[in-house]
């Protein structure tokens, strides 16, 4: 699995944290995560398996206050349901991708 750095977005879209759907969703190969600071936090974005096995820790860093993408490259994972998992503070959610071929 690849993944590029996260990208931030020129403003903040919104005052709270939030994990968006990835986009697209099914993907075949590639999609792309967006979330949401309010201020800056340390995130945690792993992906998962449908059976709870990290499949990649894509980024445990220290964040500045804003919007991000980041994208998420499946090469070498089998089709299947996977989930993205954010954790930054106090707030934690996840989101169901389907990765097609």
């Amino acid at each position: 699995m690849n993944v590029s750095g996260a990208l931030k977005s020129k403003k903040i879209i919104r005052s709270d944290f939030y994990l968006e759907q990835n986009n697209p969703n099914p993907f075949n190969k590639l999609t792309t995560i967006r979330f949401n600071l309010p201020y800056e936090s340390k995130v945690t974005i792993v992906i998962t398996n449908s059976y709870g096995k990290v499949v990649d820790k894509m980024i445990s860093n220290l964040y500045d206050a804003g919007s991000y993408n980041l994208e998420f490259l499946g090469d070498g994972l089998p089709k299947g349901t996977y989930f993205c998992h954010v954790i930054a503070d106090n707030f934690s959610d996840s989101r169901e991708m389907e990765l097609i071929k």
